[in-house]
């Protein structure tokens, strides 16, 4: 297996520019080579079986017991110290009462389409630098092709990821007991620094992976810790353009449809018939005419 080949090819390919809005040029690009690489090691170690796969992710994790066996003790309580035991708690509050606030405003759910930019644009309305961020990479190995939006905040230096439903991104089917418990552990409304959010999702795959195991299913590539990490920490472009109408603005009620305008296409007078007949008349040098008869009925039934 020429793993320095590969590497270069797939490196290569990333580092070609993410788009004109923006790229994140040296930082983004240390980290996906280093999220490729990690990548083909575990491919590598893969074709020997899951169990070495399943121990180099574990160890990483930080939530194995001494028994070398993942533990739920140990994986809530990282996830704990991640979230809750963090520095700058004035600024992570603040825009996280504004994500809540900006939740109750739009109806959409998270998962559905417009809404993280509606997100965006709401927290640069309340004086946040946000932007709209959309990463996509390639197929690569086992690892099918995506892409991923989401909601970064940059404060001074400082960039922190908005998740409006985090713990949505980690459902799966017939979750153990034991997942369920560390599901409710992983916050709703995340805000949290990049290498924050690297743990957690390592903390979640790897419950993720152990609850889908004892089920005796089969743990498909993108549930594995590789394609989620590629989801917030490849590369992307970031854009600040806000909903494009005025009308799917956040605080403004939407526009009467009487004020709607056909864009195109001219709207023609309404004539009203006061029967069926005058409906279907004869066409006679490109204008529509009613029959004498039927003029006759309508003079009839005016007069009545």
């Amino acid at each position: 297996m020429k793993i320095p080949a590969r590497f270069q090819r797939m490196a290569a390919a990333f580092k070609e520019s993410s788009g004109s809005e923006h790229s994140s040029a040296a930082e983004t690009f240390t980290d996906l080579s280093d999220l490729v690489k990690s990548f083909m090691e575990r491919d590598y170690h893969f074709e020997g079986g899951d169990r070495c796969d399943d121990v180099v992710e574990n160890e990483k994790d930080g939530v194995v017991s001494d028994g070398g066996q993942w533990s739920l003790s140990e994986a809530v309580g990282t996830l704990q110290k991640l979230i809750g035991g963090r520095e700058s708690k004035g600024i992570r509050r603040k825009i996280e009462g504004e994500v809540e606030l900006a939740c109750r405003l739009i109806v959409e759910k998270p998962s559905s389409p417009g809404f993280k930019r509606k997100l965006m644009t709401h927290l640069r309305d309340s004086g946040i630098d946000a932007g709209l961020c959309k990463s996509k990479w390639e197929k690569f190995g086992r690892f099918p092709a995506g892409d991923y939006e989401y909601v970064d905040i940059k404060v001074n230096e400082n960039r922190y990821i908005v998740e409006a439903f985090l713990v949505g991104e980690f459902d799966i089917a017939r979750p153990t007991t034991q997942y369920a418990m560390l599901l409710k552990a992983c916050p709703q409304i995340y805000v949290g620094k990049v290498e924050e959010l690297k743990k957690v999702v390592k903390v979640m795959c790897s419950g993720m992976r152990e609850s889908m195991k004892s089920n005796e299913m089969a743990i498909p590539p993108w549930r594995r810790n590789g394609y989620m990490q590629a989801k917030w920490f490849g590369s992307y472009k970031r854009t600040t353009n806000e909903v494009p109408t005025k009308r799917a603005s956040l605080l403004e009620p939407p526009m009467p449809l009487a004020a709607n305008k056909s864009i195109g296409f001219e709207a023609l007078p309404l004539k009203i018939y006061h029967n069926c007949r005058g409906e279907f008349g004869r066409r006679h040098n490109n204008a529509l005419k009613v029959s004498h008869l039927s003029a006759a009925f309508e003079e009839q039934s005016i007069g009545m």
